[in-house]
């Protein structure tokens, strides 16, 4: 079976498993529709971890993003130190008054 340019591009494509249209497409429709079912479940468990753990989730979130903003502006702050510290030594050594 030869496959056409197109068909060489994609990655997931009927051609390369179906000589026949018909088949080809009957099992494109049957791989998408497993697909979907999975997306499908996957909402509906979102859902419904949202509703009975959304609040507990949401907190947990606000305090995971508050240690990492205080872990961030420490970051910083060692930066600008360790910035501020170099151009101290490089003024201290090469520029004499």
């Amino acid at each position: 079976m030869e496959q056409s340019e197109d068909c060489q591009k994609e990655t997931k494509c009927c051609c390369e498993k179906h000589e026949d249209l018909i088949e080809g497409l009957l099992s494109g429709f049957k791989e998408t529709s497993c697909e979907a079912w999975d997306e499908v479940f996957k909402e509906i468990l979102k859902e419904k971890i949202r509703a009975k753990w959304g609040a507990e989730l949401e907190k947990g979130a606000e305090a995971y993003i508050e240690a990492m903003d205080k872990s961030w502006q420490a970051k910083v702050a060692a930066a600008k130190a360790q910035y501020e510290f170099k151009e101290g030594m490089i003024k201290a050594i090469f520029y004499k008054e």
